[in-house]
């Protein structure tokens, strides 16, 4: 499952694959009782599927597939019931059932979509079963189509805005409030895939860490907010010296990391060497005087130096203080310095 997966889907298709199992037992048994044998053997064939469906949904990362692996069948089932001769005037009810399974196993577009495909073959089905008949008047039809069509206005409008607010609480959760970044809660899973990924495609993914020179000395010296400013700043500078498809995140106070996802050593040196530069280079203001920022950087690679955040960051995290040791506002990587400016 995508980690953008909504986790209630799962839940709620797990629970629809037991109700249509229980379900069409029951239809099977009634319909069978009435003669109408098949569409008593159909819904059967659909509870038999369902079950064997249910312990897929279970542990499917691709959760996706097996929605609409149980929707067409479901609806295109529902349908056949609908058209069969002699089958129940009370049987399009489940018609009204099918905007709100939609729209809390697809979305708002994958919901829209195959609600709209389904009930306009239920609205064509409805109309040559009793149009022109005796019994049903238009007002009935009238009732019918405007009852739905409201249902699906409001499982439309629903999930609309529970995607949105579901949006925002995942923003909220995942970035950093101060300067927009990636945090901590995404590294992991984010470092993890582009590892199997630029494995996958005999890449390696450099990684990054590096930490502000003299941070606390601005916070002491200028106040909080100018080392809020000084966050900005670097957040800034670092998003000047990468590619669209790289990625940053604040993992602490004054420290940062940038995943290179595909570079090597010496791609992973370079980009770091820039940021350097760019830090140093520049400077934000405080009060209209210009104060001084840089940062200390290590550069760790997946394959030789691990498989997993854990080895990276360890690696990152121990050439990260030598450049501190070493003096501060520098990159070093495999234990070999790219830059040698002193600190001042």
């Amino acid at each position: 499952m995508s980690f953008r997966e909504p986790l209630h889907r799962r839940k709620v298709l797990k629970g629809l694959l037991l109700i249509t199992a229980v379900s069409g037992v029951i239809f099977f048994v009634l319909n069978y009782q009435r003669g109408m044998y098949t569409l008593a053997y159909t819904e059967l064939a659909a509870a038999v599927y369902s079950l064997g469906c249910y312990r897929s949904v279970s542990t499917t990362e691709n959760l996706r597939a097996w929605t609409l692996a149980y929707l067409i069948p479901f609806l295109s089932v529902m349908m056949f019931a609908l058209a069969r001769p002699g089958s129940s005037d009370t049987i399009f009810v489940w018609v009204l059932l099918i905007p709100q399974i939609t729209y809390l196993l697809m979305g708002v577009t994958g919901g829209f979509i195959v609600t709209a495909v389904y009930l306009l073959i239920a609205l064509v089905i409805f109309i040559l079963r009793y149009l022109g008949g005796d019994t049903i008047k238009p007002v009935g039809i009238a009732n019918v189509v405007i009852c739905t069509l409201a249902i699906w206005s409001f499982a439309h409008i629903y999930e609309q805005g529970r995607a949105r607010y579901s949006m925002r609480l995942l923003e909220i959760a995942e970035r950093d409030p101060l300067t927009g970044l990636l945090n901590r809660r995404r590294l992991a899973e984010i470092v993890e895939s582009e590892i199997r990924n630029s494995a996958a495609r005999n890449q390696t993914v450099a990684f990054i860490l590096l930490d502000l020179d003299h941070f606390k000395q601005i916070n002491d010296t200028h106040g909080h907010p100018a080392g809020d400013d000084a966050l900005i700043y670097v957040t800034e500078r670092l998003h000047s010296v990468i590619r669209k498809t790289d990625y940053i995140f604040r993992v602490g106070g004054e420290e940062f990391c940038i995943l290179l996802p595909g570079a090597d050593l010496r791609a992973g040196s370079d980009v770091a060497e820039n940021a350097r530069r760019a830090l140093e280079s520049g400077g934000f203001y405080v009060n209209g005087e210009p104060v001084a920022c840089t940062a200390s950087f290590g550069v760790a690679i997946s394959g030789s130096d691990g498989s997993n955040l854990i080895d990276l960051y360890h690696a990152a995290d121990q050439r990260m203080y030598a450049a501190k040791y070493a003096g501060r506002n520098r990159v070093v990587f495999d234990d070999v310095e790219v830059s040698t400016i002193p600190s001042f």
